[in-house]
């Protein structure tokens, strides 16, 4: 099929990129990320040439090369797309679109496994208002970072901010029904725990001459 549309549309056609996409997809899903990201990569020198570098077409190819990038370990290179990503959405959609939280959220996690994490608790939190204004303040996308946040604030011995993260995402798991069983429920009382303990023991960042 792909083929015969390279054949009667020639090869950079916006449909062949799109069939291109359909298989890079498929690649991804099966683990096979080498063969998605060859596949991707074809799919944007098409999209490139057709539909012009700031067609939202291209942002989304750049972002799943990005997250084949972040997966395979290549941080840098995923910072970077994720980067050109991030100022297309705003240019395309505004500040605030729910595809800007989504990289934003990406590109935290980037950050937090290079342990950069005063740069991921930046960018998580944008993501937080940002997700927040497009789905709901107590949507469980939102409950997740906010989770997320907490976590990153422990490690950075910040214990109040962490417990109110901890407490908000906490609040929202609640108000979505979540049981004491349920394991974001059992990790976020375990962190809770941890923050209790250390603030009990006086832990965490203070002013000293």
């Amino acid at each position: 099929a792909l083929r015969g549309m390279k054949y009667a549309s020639g090869k950079y056609h916006p449909n062949v990129a799109a069939v291109l996409g359909n298989i890079g997809n498929l690649q991804k899903e099966m683990g096979n990320m080498d063969a998605a990201y060859k596949t991707y990569q074809e799919v944007l020198g098409i999209e490139s040439y057709c539909l012009g570098l700031s067609h939202p077409d291209v942002a989304i190819t750049l972002h799943n090369i990005a997250t084949i990038d972040a997966a395979k370990g290549n941080y840098d290179h995923a910072l970077t797309l994720y980067r050109k990503v991030l100022g297309l959405q705003k240019k395309l959609f505004g500040e605030d679109h729910i595809s800007v939280s989504i990289t934003a959220a990406c590109m935290g996690d980037v950050y937090e496994r290079l342990g950069e994490l005063k740069n991921a608790i930046e960018i998580y939190e944008e993501a937080v208002r940002i997700k927040s204004a497009a789905v709901g303040r107590h949507s469980l996308e939102v409950a997740r970072i906010l989770h997320k946040l907490g976590k990153l604030s422990i490690v950075r011995k910040e214990f109040h901010m962490a417990e109110s993260f901890i407490s908000r995402s906490v609040l929202i798991y609640r108000l979505n029904k979540l049981g004491d069983d349920h394991e974001w429920i059992v990790d976020a009382y375990r962190d809770a725990a941890d923050i209790d303990a250390a603030l009990a023991m006086g832990e965490g960042r203070h002013f000293e001459c």
